[in-house]
Formats: structure tokens, C-alpha cells, sequence
């Protein structure tokens, strides 16, 4: 699995320094407690009593055992290579987040009338501009929730806007000019609705 979302309480457990450090070890191959306890030059009951809570967590799992004579030895890894932590998350209203745009270029001194309408069709509009800059087929070599891609993978997760950015390029790169015309053109709507709210004198 590459994502998996997390509880409140299993991301708490993650706040500690040595529990992650087992987890991003236990991402890249399955290891023993003792192989763990050695690296981190830990004792192997310190290391359990993580193990534990990381397992109850469902963060880490068994991977397999295998029998050395007469003593048998478990190898953990993680249950997925990212996880997610989302339950705080707070709804956030569109129309909302454009008046707070309209608001914002009043601040740089452009002079707008700001009204629900306006933010209303501005949200349209740009939300159609941008739609032409960004395509809705996943793509096989970018995980869009936890920003990894083939690239990316040896440096870690993208950071977001600029993996938006870089997507936005790449669909620009692959329109044809028909379509990046009709994206100008949308473009174009946009600047003049700004244009038609901006307060006379």
C-alpha cells in the first residue's frame, strides 16, 4: 500500500524521534527487533515496547518469521510506504476562499468590488482556467495524495505546490495549440470580470 490515513492518536505516536526512526527504516526493508535495536543502539525491550504501540497503531505489521535451530525470529515492516493524518481537516467554503481573494487583491490596492456574486463567478471562471492547466486522468507516475513520483522518490515527497506547478507545466507542454489558445482565452474571461468590479474614481 502507498497511502494510508491514520488515526489521532497512531500521528501522536509519531511525534516521537525513535518511533520514527524505526518506521522509516522499516519503509525501505523487513527487519528483526534486534536488527532495529542495533542500529539505533537501543536495548531489543526498549525497542518492543515501540514495536508494540507502533503495531496496535497499525503503522507497523509482522512481515513473516523465520526459524533460526531452535528459536523463531519475526521481521516487521510497515503496513504502507506514507501515511496520512486528515481527521482535523476543516470543511472550507469555495465561494468563501474567493471573496478572501477579491479581499486579498484590495489589499495590494486594485480597488474591487467585493460581493458573493463576484467571488461566485470568479470561482467559475478561474476554476475553469485551471481545469485547462491540469488533467483529470490519473497519472501512473505521481501519487497525488502523498506527492511522490518515480523522480521524486529518492529525494521524498514533493512539496505540494510545487508538484502542482510542475503538473501545470506538463499539461501546458501537452496541449495542443488549439487548446492552449482556448486556455488563454479562458484566461482572458477571467481578467475581464476583474476589469468589471473594479470600483470607478
Amino acid at each position: 500500500m502507498i497511502v494510508q490515513p491514520i488515526t489521532r492518536e497512531a500521528f501522536k505516536l509519531l511525534e516521537d524521534e525513535t518511533r520514527r526512526q524505526i518506521v522509516f527504516m522499516l519503509r525501505d526493508e523487513a527487519l528483526a527487533v534486534k536488527d532495529i535495536a542495533r542500529r539505533l543502539s537501543l536495548t531489543p525491550q526498549n525497542i518492543y515496547h515501540h514495536m508494540n504501540k507502533l503495531q496496535d497503531a497499525g503503522i507497523v505489521r509482522l512481515s513473516y518469521e523465520r526459524r533460526d535451530g531452535h528459536i523463531i525470529e519475526s521481521f516487521y515492516s510497515t503496513s504502507a510506504d506514507n501515511f496520512v493524518y486528515s481527521e482535523d481537516r476543516i470543511p472550507e467554503s469555495v465561494v468563501q476562499s474567493y471573496v478572501d481573494i477579491l479581499n486579498g487583491l484590495n489589499e495590494l490596492g486594485h480597488g474591487l468590488d467585493v460581493s458573493l456574486d463576484a467571488a461566485s463567478q470568479l470561482e467559475e471562471l478561474y476554476t475553469e482556467y485551471l481545469r485547462g492547466a491540469s488533467s483529470d486522468v490519473p497519472r501512473d507516475d505521481v501519487c497525488m495524495v502523498c506527492s511522490f513520483s518515480g523522480f521524486f522518490m529518492k529525494f521524498g515527497p514533493m512539496n505540494n505546490v510545487l508538484l502542482d506547478r510542475v503538473l501545470q507545466l506538463a499539461a501546458l507542454l501537452e496541449m495542443t495549440d488549439e487548446e492552449f489558445s482556448a486556455h488563454l482565452d479562458r484566461l482572458g474571461e477571467v481578467r475581464r470580470l476583474l476589469k468589471s468590479i473594479k470600483k470607478v474614481g
